[in-house]
């Protein structure tokens, strides 16, 4: 194989790997703090990716570059696609909040935190 058709290979195989890449991460603000496996995540912006592996999901969150938090979580199908994304979380008596799940605008599915259904 010639020297061209090698780097045109290597260039499709990178847009195609890019892509699947764009279509696993969200840049979400999260608005208040909330602990998630005992990690705690400040309010801010974090680009949230995953990896499915079906329904199981590995789930990142970075934050300025650096990875905050790494943890498990399961999709979820809750019936109605929805309109807006959303962290959801649970109110603590301390008055802290742990993070359940997060939803993505347009999607029917929900990953979801902490063996929660």
């Amino acid at each position: 194989m010639n020297t061209m058709k090698v780097s045109l290979l290597v260039l499709i195989a990178l847009a195609v790997n890019l892509s699947v890449w764009a279509n696993n991460a969200k840049t979400l603000p999260l608005r208040t703090e909330v602990s998630l496996n005992g990690n705690k995540l400040t309010a801010g912006f974090y680009q949230i990716s995953w990896v499915s592996h079906s329904p199981e999901a590995t789930v990142t969150f970075v934050r300025a570059g650096h990875v905050m938090v790494t943890a498990m979580g399961k999709w979820v199908d809750r019936g109605a696609k929805y309109r807006e994304d959303a962290f959801v979380y649970t109110n603590n008596p301390d008055g802290s909040h742990t993070l359940l799940e997060i939803r993505f605008a347009g999607q029917k599915q929900a990953l979801v935190f902490a063996g929660v259904n």
